[in-house]
């Protein structure tokens, strides 16, 4: 309110010719409107902490990066944090104890796959299968070695816009590395198969599975929808794909359709013009490169918000 306060000052003292071409020049408009969605969207925010499910699925790799301060985790009073380790090897984690203390409540339940490896796509499933009567307000589902696809900062400001009750986003991909957009007949088979539909474009996302995606988005999908795809991970795949021996074909497809899933186009924009991100999420994917200039504090600042 004090920013549009002094902007009406300064725009009083301008001559009339000179704020119409200000207004033609740049988009000053189109900045008051987002400057009031995002000011309504605060106001509607419900007077309670978010919450929050962190889902991760683990076989025997280290998750310390769920207790060593890489991961930021809201203060208990801002958001109810609950983690779910979903158990592919039947070997808890070492850490679980400082897990324990750190969120709100932690659960490992056990999950194997058996001979054929259906990764990530049974536990986050099964997750949503289970949960589907009361989901959390945010799920962030992860790998067990989540760092190898994102990158810390941005995945904070994500958290750090939960805390704070500024995530409006309904989806956000949280992985940095962009898949090459394509299409193939197993591809289209599958996704034919889930949405009772085929693709409308190519179908283009980020690498490895690891977004946020919000409790309206995950109700949007009808419950059989998501048995339909844990049945899938079990049954035999396509004539039109070709399986690699020990994995689940319908699995490996499904990395470029979490997005379609859960709201998106086929195509998933990049952040940087993917205009479901607030600013602050809509980042540039080239390594290195920013529309922000040389010495920008805004990082840091965001960070420090």
């Amino acid at each position: 309110a004090g920013a549009l306060t002094k902007a009406d000052a300064l725009a009083a003292r301008i001559e009339a010719d000179d704020y119409a071409t200000a207004l033609e020049t740049w988009p000053i408009r189109a900045a008051l409107d987002s400057y009031r969605r995002a000011e309504d969207l605060l106001s509607q925010a419900p007077d309670r902490p978010p919450t929050v499910h962190i889902i991760v699925c683990h076989c025997r790799e280290s998750l310390d990066w769920l207790t060593d301060g890489h991961l930021f985790i809201p203060a208990r009073g801002a958001a109810l944090v609950e983690l779910f380790v979903y158990e592919k090897c039947s070997k808890r984690p070492e850490n679980l104890q400082l897990m324990r203390e750190r969120f709100h409540r932690v659960s490992t339940p056990n999950l194997e796959d058996g001979d054929v490896r259906r990764d990530e796509c049974s536990a986050y499933l099964t997750h949503l299968v289970e949960h589907y009567a009361d989901p959390p307000d945010v799920a962030l589902f992860f790998q067990a070695d989540a760092s190898d696809h994102m990158e810390w900062g941005y995945l904070t400001l994500v958290m750090r816009a939960i805390e704070n009750h500024a995530l409006h986003a309904q989806f956000v991909h949280l992985n940095h590395p962009r898949l090459v957009a394509s299409l193939s007949p197993c591809r289209q088979e599958v996704f034919r198969r889930i949405f009772d539909r085929l693709p409308n474009q190519q179908l283009g996302s980020y690498c490895c599975a690891q977004f946020a995606v919000s409790r309206e988005r995950w109700l949007a999908n009808p419950l059989e929808r998501y048995e339909r795809m844990l049945r899938m991970l079990h049954e035999e795949s396509p004539a039109e794909c070709h399986d690699i021996p020990g994995h689940s074909t319908q699995c490996l497809m499904y990395e470029v359709y979490w997005h379609v899933l859960f709201g998106e186009s086929d195509d998933l924009p990049e952040r940087a013009v993917n205009t479901g991100l607030p600013l602050m999420l809509r980042t540039r994917d080239l390594e290195n490169e920013s529309y922000l200039p040389p010495g920008s504090l805004f990082l840091q600042l965001a960070l420090e918000v």
